[in-house]
């Protein structure tokens, strides 16, 4: 199966790193795209419905995803689970969406375990406090925001799927039982590890949002970052040695994409990151990294094209050359590839309504990237 793999000599590969590590701006793709019928084929809306859907990701076998939505009427995103129906032919649509998080909560950043058993996503449930007024992230008009609630806690969820398989999905199942974390702080924007051993997430325990790992059962937790600034969305690479994450190191809401390598001792306990690599040194927004399977290539938004028309790039692992995926006025972030990197899902406002919705879209690896 052809995912993309490419090769490169170990002294270009060393080269380009150090290149990235000085903040060098990736070179635009020669045989950059000129529309997006190059890079993306049978576009499908997912979900509807809602007031704004986004942030999904696949089960390894395909078949389900989950995302967080905000229901007609409510404030808040909770999350949910659909089971992708694929068409002949390849396309895909969603069907039996259930909701898997309690009333009254806040949720985000799920993602399902490798073998596909278990999944983990973050909700303040039972310690939603709806008076709090926590700080954010935010962007210029308040379009793209998020807050950052001390009740925010890491759930796993083994046997997810004969639970939702028994749900009625007018009422949904609440999937928030069993906590990995307890304290009084934020932390979400969870991963597992492609071994399933580790989850990587987002805390602001120690008073600034930094990257932490715990084992799958939410022990041995470890600091991986301490430089001051938003350290978030981190993502293992395909063969668990790398971490991709967006940071707003700067100071200046202005996130920036970083790589680093995951540092194991003797006994294969993760205890921190070595060889920090920046990839995007700009004046844009660079955020949502996800790794493509071959593990040397990432996608992520960038604001290049204004912060109203966020537009998805890919970018070597190495940070040398970027090109650019879609080409659509509005938003468009949040992406994920599939575990066979055929397909792309990414969050869009180019929905009917205005509003932004998941979307699928069979991936076309651009030449020259």
């Amino acid at each position: 199966m052809r995912i993309g793999r490419r090769n490169f000599p170990w002294a270009a590969v060393v080269l380009t790193w150090a290149l990235a590590a000085a903040g060098c701006a990736p070179e635009v793709n020669p045989k950059q795209p000129g529309s997006e019928a190059q890079t993306l084929n049978d576009v499908t809306q997912l979900t509807s419905g809602f007031a704004r859907a986004g942030e999904a990701y696949f089960s390894p076998d395909m078949r389900w995803i989950v995302f967080q939505a905000t229901p007609k009427g409510e404030e808040n995103y909770q999350m949910y689970v659909g089971r992708l129906k694929w068409q002949e032919g390849g396309a895909a649509r969603l069907e039996k969406v259930v909701r898997i998080s309690p009333e009254k909560s806040r949720n985000t950043c799920a993602y399902f375990s490798p073998e596909g058993g278990s999944m983990i996503f973050a909700s303040t449930a039972g310690k939603e406090d709806p008076t709090e007024k926590s700080s954010g992230y935010q962007r210029e008009g308040g379009s793209y925001r998020w807050a950052f609630p001390a009740g925010m806690e890491i759930y796993r969820a083994d046997g997810w799927e004969p639970a939702v398989a028994a749900a009625d999905p007018s009422r949904g199942t609440n999937l928030a039982q069993h906590a990995l974390t307890d304290n009084h702080a934020y932390d979400a924007e969870c991963a597992y590890s492609p071994d399933g051993k580790w989850i990587v997430f987002a805390s602001n325990r120690t008073g600034d949002l930094e990257l932490f790992a715990m084992r799958a059962g939410g022990t041995d937790t470890v600091q991986l970052t301490s430089k001051s600034g938003y350290d978030g969305g981190p993502f293992f690479s395909p063969e668990g040695k790398r971490v991709v994450y967006r940071s707003d190191r700067a100071g200046n809401d202005l996130l920036q994409i970083f790589v680093a390598d995951v540092v194991f001792d003797q006994s294969g306990k993760i205890v921190g990151l070595k060889n920090e690599r920046q990839l995007t040194k700009d004046q844009n927004v660079n955020w949502g990294p996800y790794w493509h399977p071959d593990g040397k290539h990432i996608i992520y938004a960038t604001s290049a094209h204004g912060h109203t028309n966020y537009e998805l790039y890919l970018m070597r692992a190495d940070g040398t050359r970027k090109t650019r995926i879609t080409f659509k006025d509005g938003f468009d972030g949040l992406p994920a590839f599939s575990p066979d990197g055929n397909w792309l899902m990414w969050s869009s406002k180019r929905s009917a309504d205005g509003t932004t919705q998941v979307f699928l879209g069979r991936f076309v690896f651009p030449d020259g990237s």
